[in-house]
């Protein structure tokens, strides 16, 4: 018995998710754990016994609030954590996060459409989510990146070689897919 994953998207997106799943993932069996989704009495008998009324589904979508309002999702532990809009957790401090950060899976990914360099805090806190401990502490990576800015030559790179393994990217100059985007 393979446990679901759990996608967690801004409660605006869940409608565009769940139109793409019915066109490009038909066979996936989703449930949406949102009350814009799912009815009241449905979402509550999820939230009695997860275990069983989760079995056999592939993905659990929910909202980055719900994560809040629905504390069994962070005591679940998943097969894959998907978070899109990921800069949803750019900062550490908020109540939203620190639930993020207390989802329990078996790998972690983060999806964004901003640009991790706006400030480099927001770099760390995406990477604490989905690779604890590669960036070190907070403090560490402060007092890491405050030597990187005294560099004569290269700056980033010792911190690009250290990240790039774990980001794709994909260019909106790219033009085999400027379509998709």
């Amino acid at each position: 018995n393979r446990k679901p994953s759990l996608l967690v998207v801004p409660a605006s997106l869940l409608g565009n998710w769940k139109a793409e799943i019915a066109r490009f993932a038909r066979t996936l069996r989703v449930v949406f754990v949102h009350p814009a989704e799912t009815a009241k009495d449905e979402l509550d008998r999820i939230a009695a016994d997860p275990q069983t009324t989760l079995h056999g589904v592939d993905v659990v979508a929910t909202s980055y609030g719900m994560l809040l309002r629905q504390e069994w999702l962070t005591r679940q532990t998943w097969h894959l954590a998907i978070l899109d809009e990921a800069q949803a957790i750019k900062n550490p401090a908020s109540r939203q996060t620190k639930a993020v950060k207390r989802i329990h899976a078996d790998a972690r990914v983060v999806l964004t459409g901003t640009p991790v360099e706006n400030r480099l805090a927001d770099l760390w806190s995406l990477f604490d989510f989905i690779c604890p401990g590669l960036l070190g502490t907070q403090a560490k990576f402060k007092e890491f990146t405050k030597k990187l800015t005294e560099r004569q030559e290269h700056r980033y790179a010792p911190l690009r070689s250290l990240v790039q393994p774990y980001i794709l990217r994909r260019m909106k100059t790219d033009r085999r897919i400027i379509a998709d985007l």
